[in-house]
């Protein structure tokens, strides 16, 4: 790369701006980079946004749907080798391609940067966690979500030299732009996605336990797939995610929930809730799974929840004492600005493109 030029960066992502994981680890970062004029960036989605639209929404795909998606994907797997040829660097964002397809982009631009913040190792098509491997020996730099992810990585036979974590960053500033909480009422909140939902669900007796007949507790879920919740349904919003709700309704939040299963799925998510709740002012409960463990600073933003009793236990708690709930609040909200805002994870994403950009082949 000839210095004193904009890079030129090839983003293979693995949905649109609808898509949450794409939106938040790549999209986000060229929007705050636009300004900068340090990167010509050029864009492939490997899925549609319709087809994003009904992921998120929940809604299944019909026959000619997922047909006219193949051939969508025929299309942008062009675009990407046509692209490859051309740009100083090749992000891949999450996709998996198939081995042959994995080497061929490599052999057309050896400049590849991987970013990974899910557990697609243990994805669907064929042989998931092999051409994870593939992928990591491939790629020039590889950027997990979390540490726990990492491991994942260098389990898998990745170089430690090559790896770097960056957690899904927030804009801070969108989230706290005014406090919407009711002193009143107790809100404790979700977000997610219709997938993630069964994750909620199995904490709702608890949770309606702990509601009980006290009429300051409200819930608020978001993006999740609504469910009965009996004699709490007055009390309880099922909201649509956007990037309104997300941003202002989380705001209302007095705690927010991430409960997850112990299992190999769950240890590699990147707790991107958790960050926002933060953001947010909120004190975190969480399950003391994966990158839950790194996000949340138990007893300063918010508790682990070690048994199915601790959501009642200590939600209880922090209904009880307001004044603590909103400490954690400050203290999380503290603990983004520090290490989870874009204006200090975007500056190292742009030294990962830097660097790789100016790697030998």
């Amino acid at each position: 790369m000839r210095a004193g030029r904009e890079m030129k960066i090839l983003f293979f992502t693995e949905g649109t701006r609808t898509s949450a994981a794409s939106r938040i680890r790549v999209y986000n970062y060229l929007d705050y980079h636009r300004q900068s004029r340090r990167i010509e960036a050029r864009t492939v989605s490997f899925t549609s946004e319709s087809y994003c639209r009904r992921i998120v929404s929940g809604k299944p795909a019909a026959r000619v749907r997922r047909l006219l998606e193949k051939f969508y994907r025929l299309l942008a797997l062009f675009r990407l080798a046509r692209g490859a040829l051309s740009a100083d660097v090749v992000l891949i964002q999450r996709v998996l391609l198939p081995s042959c397809l994995q080497r061929f982009i490599r052999w057309l631009n050896p400049r590849l940067l991987y970013d990974f913040d899910d557990a697609v190792y243990l994805g669907g098509g064929r042989s998931p966690d092999k051409r994870f491997a593939l992928q990591l020996a491939l790629a020039r730099r590889v950027i997990a979500v979390s540490r726990a992810a990492l491991e994942e990585a260098a389990a898998r036979g990745a170089a430690r030299d090559k790896l770097t974590v960056l957690p899904s960053p927030v804009d801070a500033a969108a989230y706290r732009s005014g406090n919407l909480r009711d002193d009143k009422k107790f809100t404790v909140g979700w977000i997610g996605s219709p997938a993630t939902t069964p994750y909620l669900k199995s904490v709702w007796p608890q949770l309606e336990r702990f509601a009980g007949a006290d009429e300051r507790v409200r819930f608020l879920f978001i993006g999740a797939l609504p469910f009965d919740t009996g004699a709490l349904a007055a009390r309880t919003l099922f909201l649509e995610w956007s990037p309104e709700a997300e941003t202002t309704e989380l705001r209302r939040l007095d705690a927010g929930l991430m409960p997850l299963e112990d299992d190999r799925w769950c240890r590699g998510k990147g707790g991107y809730k958790l960050i926002q709740y933060m953001a947010a002012g909120a004190a975190c409960l969480a399950s003391p799974v994966g990158a839950n463990l790194e996000i949340v600073a138990e007893g300063v933003t918010g508790y682990f929840v070690r048994g199915a009793q601790d959501w009642e236990t200590l939600l209880t708690r922090l209904l009880a004492d307001r004044g603590h709930c909103w400490a954690l609040g400050e203290a999380g909200r503290k603990r983004v600005l520090e290490l989870y805002d874009y204006k200090v994870l975007a500056p190292q994403f742009y030294r990962l493109l830097e660097e790789v950009g100016g790697l030998r082949p």
